[in-house]
């Protein structure tokens, strides 16, 4: 996990929720951590991964814990929320790799590459299989801030409709800025780890409780 992780749920959970960002989260940015979680909440990466019942009641129970662990800590002490936020990961990490079965895991990273490149990059196994610099890795560090800044204008949003209109727009951007940071080299390896493509649809969810 790489330096800005313990932000991570917060980032997932709270804006994609629609809990009110508070000026001290400005230091967040997208992280894979609670990205994972979430988006095994998407109908569409269910129906890919071909998951039960039973599983989607699970991930649904899963991060609606998750959520009201990660909302109590708004107000925490930066120590405090920095020691919870890495046992919230692990958590996190845990409970993705108890449910998939290996296939499933191997298309989910897929997936997570498609739709959450810019933030899976800094990854350090995605990283150094990218062969990424020093300078790339900084500079996708300030470009994960931008996207956090229009994530946090998407919760803004006035309708549901527009929020998923601005999902869409939102991962145009991240993969163009993705791209132009990567060399020749590196985007036809990225490409290659990221699989075929995913043409699921990616919803906002506007609480815990909804479907």
């Amino acid at each position: 996990m790489h330096r800005f992780g313990r932000w991570t749920l917060t980032m997932a959970v709270l804006v994609l929720w629609g809990t009110p960002a508070r000026p001290a989260e400005e230091k967040m940015v997208p992280g894979e951590g609670a990205i994972e979680v979430m988006m095994l909440r998407q109908k569409s990466v269910q129906d890919e991964l071909k998951l039960t019942s039973d599983e989607k009641e699970k991930i649904h129970d899963f991060t609606t814990k998750q959520h009201k662990k990660a909302e109590a800590l708004l107000n925490a002490s930066e120590e405090e929320q920095e020691k919870k936020f890495a046992q919230l990961s692990k958590e996190n990490e845990a409970f993705v790799e108890g449910l998939l079965e290996p296939d499933q895991m191997k298309r989910f990273r897929q997936i997570m590459l498609q739709r959450a490149g810019l933030v899976m990059v800094t990854d350090p196994k995605v990283a150094s299989a990218l062969d990424l610099t020093e300078d790339q890795k900084e500079k996708a560090r300030e470009l994960q801030k931008e996207a956090y800044k229009e994530w946090v204008e998407l919760h803004h949003a006035t309708s549901k409709e527009a929020r998923n209109d601005k999902i869409h727009e939102l991962h145009t951007s991240s993969r163009k800025r993705l791209i132009n940071l990567l060399t020749d080299k590196q985007e036809a390896k990225f490409k290659e780890m990221a699989g075929p493509p995913f043409e699921g649809k990616l919803e906002y969810h506007g609480g815990p409780d909804s479907q």
